[in-house]
């Protein structure tokens, strides 16, 4: 595990800076790894494998992957077959499965990839694949705007008075 996470830890020293930006989340990949690792990866990213939550995200993804290579999402039923689940824990609100997806072949196809015309397929979680790594733009919160609008505000009338 140790060798794993630094590993890991490599790869994201050597990415600083995403694939690509959309709707407020920072895309980056993974290297090829099994699904597990994966998203262990995308955790010491900050973030998860993608959740994919329209058709426009589908999209945006499909299009700044355009190469013809398979990637992992965040998606899969490993805690229970057929209950599909996102690893960052969002609920399930879209799909684009591919034809006759999923099919569970081999009854060992408990993780989703997706396809380079951005359909998706069940896969086995010991593929390796690069993952597709979404990482959610930080917005300060409406409390912290205000005290810092605050502190500023304190500053120009502090500098006011001294003048």
């Amino acid at each position: 595990m140790a060798g794993l996470l630094a590993g890991a830890l490599l790869t994201v020293s050597a990415q600083a800076a995403p694939l690509f930006s959309w709707g407020g989340s920072d895309y980056f990949l993974t290297d090829a790894l099994p699904w597990n690792a994966a998203e262990a990866e995308a955790v010491i990213l900050g973030g998860h494998l993608a959740t994919i939550n329209s058709a426009e995200e589908q999209m945006a993804i499909a299009d700044a992957l355009g190469d013809g290579e398979w990637r992992w999402i965040g998606l899969n039923d490993a805690t229970e077959e057929g209950n599909w689940a996102w690893a960052s824990g969002e609920a399930v609100t879209y799909t684009n499965w591919a034809p006759g997806e999923p099919n569970q072949s081999g009854g060992q196809e408990d993780h989703v990839n997706i396809f380079s015309d951005g359909t998706w397929n069940d896969f086995s979680g010991s593929s390796r694949l690069q993952g597709v790594v979404e990482v959610k733009q930080e917005v300060p919160e409406p409390g912290s705007l205000a005290l810092a609008g605050l502190a500023l505000a304190g500053l120009a009338e502090g500098r006011r008075r001294k003048s």
